[in-house]
Parts: C-alpha cells; structure tokens; sequence
C-alpha cells in the first residue's frame, strides 16, 4: 500500500520517498541548487548548514517560549522536565554543527 502525503507537501514527500526506495539523496545548495546524489563534501556542507539552521530554531524557542515558561513557573515538574531535555538536545546539536 503506498504511503500518502499531505497535498502539498511537495519536495518533502519527495525525499521520503527516495529515501524510503534507496535513492540518492537530494540536497539543495544555494550556487547550485539541487542536487541529486552529491558528492560527500556538499552532503556534509549540506548537512552541517541544515544542522547550524535547527540550531539557531531551536535556541530561538528556548529563548522565546520555554525559559519565560521557566521564569514565570519555576516550580512547575514539566516545565524543569522540558528545560532539562532541550538543554541536552541544544548541547547535542551545538557539538554536531561544531564538529
């Protein structure tokens, strides 16, 4: 049975869908644009740049959302759970964007 995609979801479905039946996989580099089955230079460049990217996301959550949560509940189990947890995914991200 083949997997369905939401309507739109356009070059996210398509690299799914190679991954899922082995195929190179697609990267889009802004001289170049997109390219199938890169070399391991660019999937690096590639993969460091979309890395360095959720990073920056990421600490603009905690930043934004999550410590004035934490400020405002200090005492708050789930609050000091999720502080706790995106600490250690930010500090797991930070070594593979620096790496």
């Amino acid at each position: 049975m083949a997997r369905r995609t939401r309507p739109g979801s356009g070059l996210a479905a398509l690299k799914d869908e190679a991954a899922s039946k082995g195929w190179p996989p697609l990267i889009w580099i802004r001289l170049d644009g997109y390219q199938l089955g890169a070399e391991r230079a660019a999937l690096e460049a590639y993969e460091r740049q979309v890395v360095g990217e959720k990073l920056t996301q990421f600490r603009r959550f905690i930043t934004g959302t999550v410590a004035p949560h934490a400020a405002a509940h200090p005492n708050d189990k789930w609050v000091r759970h999720i502080v706790a947890q995106l600490n250690s995914i930010e500090s797991t991200l930070d070594l593979i964007a620096s790496a």
